[in-house]
């Protein structure tokens, strides 16, 4: 009769974005241990709970997790490409809080634990790297393209192609740094070290794509900025 009783009493239902959110974080702490072959619905079902057709509604099958993870990375990333963002901002002020972004993306344990699995099982499962590359770098790559053509066509700079130039942005981003944190032969930056390497990056891209009239306006900016500093170091005195 107990059991009965028990067995009768109704089974509190988790908001949606609750239980999406366990459903995500579930099937990422499944990847990172297992594998993307290892990982099954069924262990990620006696993990969080609930049922097949629950994970099915929010997401869909495996690959779709997979993409799911990705693709919220990205959007942290690309905040700063927000048209609100943009309209509000300069050309170095956007590139900068952009590589900013990325670069804390690229360096978090959720992204390194997704770039791991597709370098290390993307040729058996070619739709697995597919998807992560359209939901992460190359996202990343249009929306950075589409607002360089912005400033492109405001006269800030010149480029032939701006996806070519996003490409070869976001790569100085990542650079030989980012590929040692993978291999673990280093830990991940701090935010000094990722704030140096963005503003260099923004410094080199912007010498070989800013107009003349722009480069002007940078170079009296900066000497204006230079002027200051003494003032600061004295006050810090």
């Amino acid at each position: 009769m107990a059991a009965a009783k028990q067995s009768a009493v109704p089974r509190q239902r988790r908001p949606a974005d609750e239980l999406r959110a366990a459903i995500l974080a579930a099937a990422a702490d499944l990847f990172f241990e297992f594998g993307y072959q290892g990982a099954s619905i069924e262990a990620l079902i006696e993990r969080v709970g609930g049922s097949k057709r629950a994970v099915y509604s929010h997401f869909g099958g495996k690959k779709e997790l997979f993409t799911a993870l990705v693709t919220e990375a990205s959007s942290r990333a690309l905040a700063a490409l927000a048209p609100e963002e943009i309209a509000t901002h300069d050309l170095e002020s956007t590139l900068l809080a952009f590589g900013r972004q990325v670069s804390d993306v690229l360096m978090s344990p959720m992204t390194l634990g997704l770039y791991r699995i597709v370098v290390g099982e993307g040729i058996r499962f070619p739709d697995l790297a597919r998807a992560f590359f359209d939901g992460g770098p190359g996202r990343a790559s249009s929306r950075l393209a589409g607002a360089l053509e912005q400033f492109r066509q405001n006269g800030e700079i010149e480029v032939k192609d701006s996806r070519r130039a996003a490409e070869h942005f976001i790569g100085m981003l990542r650079d030989d740094l980012h590929l040692r944190v993978v291999l673990g032969l280093r830990s991940p930056p701090d935010a000094a070290e990722v704030d140096l390497s963005v503003k260099q990056a923004v410094q080199i891209f912007l010498d070989g794509c800013r107009t003349k009239a722009a480069g002007k306006t940078g170079v009296a900016n900066g000497r204006r900025q230079q002027r200051r500093r003494p003032a600061v170091a004295r006050s810090r005195m």
